[in-house]
């Protein structure tokens, strides 16, 4: 019977081999769904682990950050709008007098250690920049009422100068100039523009300008005469290097660096002519540095606002300005010359500040030093409106 038994069983998986019984059939039905189960899982991503605190913060410090800058303009994508420029603007650069520029050969940079090759100008082209000026006046372009466009002219006149020399620098520079290059006292009379001054005998009062001391100053001269009785610039330093020549022959480089020049400038007419001429009688007393080394700097020079830029030597820049870096002004009318409001108000305000500067450092290194047309124009300073 057992043998008969185990005969059958073995007859049965003989007959047929692919005959499984329910039970087995359950088993590989849940196989078969355990490993498509598995399959599925292993084709989906897989989830990233919880981010720890720090990270956490972090990454909300990032996003909120480029919410923030996305929602908010870039600075530097829209500048601010420039401002456009008054009728005190105008009249500082129109009153810029611009001259040639010179350069040193090799030879004599290499001889001064202390600047580079930096450009620089002659004096006699200075006063030359003034001579049409000094003829028919300086025009500047004003706004008034906001709209009406007219032509101010101004003639200018020296009211103070003084030029100190480096004397070791001078004579090092002096055989660096060209051949013919100087010209006599003689030639610098005979360029005078009026007949009154071609005579190089000079009153005796006007001699005590001529000044020469052991700190380099070799020349000044302060006018005292009203306004009425004065010459134009270009004349007065003509009548001027009768007497001392080299007015006309120094050049910025031989200059130290407190060299300068106090210009007066008085109103005569304006194109077109209109009812409010009146308005632009105010006179203004610039200050401008003499000395035009740019590779050489100083503590005690002023600060320049709103001058222009002057190119470097690589550039080779064919004229240099000397701008204005104190102003004073009388019969100053803020309706006509403050245009732009506060900028204008605090540029006046910072430019008579650094002439009051300057001269206050002048007159602490020269006892007894005085500036007439400054006295005048500071006494009455005042706004109009």
């Amino acid at each position: 019977m057992q043998g008969s038994g185990a005969v059958s069983l073995s007859r049965s998986h003989g007959t047929d081999r692919f005959y499984n019984p329910p039970a087995v059939r359950r088993q590989l039905q849940q196989q078969l769904q355990r490993e498509r189960a598995a399959a599925a899982a292993a084709a989906k991503p897989k989830a990233s682990p919880p981010a720890a605190p720090e990270a956490r913060e972090v990454e909300n410090r990032v996003e909120s950050s480029d919410e923030s800058s996305s929602s908010k303009p870039s600075v530097c994508s829209s500048p601010p709008p420039l401002r456009p420029p008054g009728n005190l603007d105008r009249f500082i650069e129109a009153m810029t007098p611009t001259v040639p520029a010179q350069y040193l050969s090799k030879t004599s940079v290499r001889r001064l250690r202390n600047c580079d090759a930096d450009p620089y100008y002659n004096l006699g082209d200075l006063w030359e920049s003034f001579k049409e000026w000094s003829a028919y006046g300086a025009g500047v372009p004003l706004v008034l009422n906001g709209s009406d466009s007219v032509i101010q002219y101004y003639v200018p006149y020296l009211s103070a100068i003084q030029i100190y020399v480096d004397s070791s620098k001078l004579s090092s520079m002096s055989s660096s100039r060209r051949p013919g290059e100087e010209s006599d006292g003689g030639e610098s009379c005979r360029e005078t523009s009026s007949d009154e001054s071609t005579n190089c005998d000079v009153d005796s009062p006007k001699q005590d300008g001529l000044r020469s001391n052991r700190q380099g100053l070799v020349f000044e001269y302060f006018e005292r005469d009203p306004p009425y009785s004065r010459e134009p610039l270009a004349d007065k330093i003509s009548v001027l290097a009768c007497q001392f020549p080299d007015l006309k022959k120094y050049r910025s480089c031989d200059l130290q660096h407190n060299s300068w020049i106090s210009v007066a400038w008085y109103p005569i007419y304006r194109i077109p002519t209109g009812p409010t001429l009146r308005d632009l009688d105010a006179c203004f007393l610039t200050f401008h540095l003499l000395s035009k080394r740019l590779g050489c700097t100083s503590n005690i020079q002023p600060q320049v606002r709103g001058s222009r830029k002057v190119s470097s030597p690589v550039d080779m820049p064919s004229k240099l300005s000397l701008p204005v870096f104190g102003l004073a002004h009388y019969k100053f009318r803020g309706s006509i010359w403050t245009t732009n409001g506060v900028h204008e108000r605090q540029q006046v305000s910072d430019l008579l500040q650094d002439a009051e500067k300057w001269l206050r450092h002048l007159r602490d290194d020269q006892p007894g030093f005085d500036h007439p047309d400054f006295r005048f124009f500071a006494s009455h300073n005042t706004f109009w409106r």
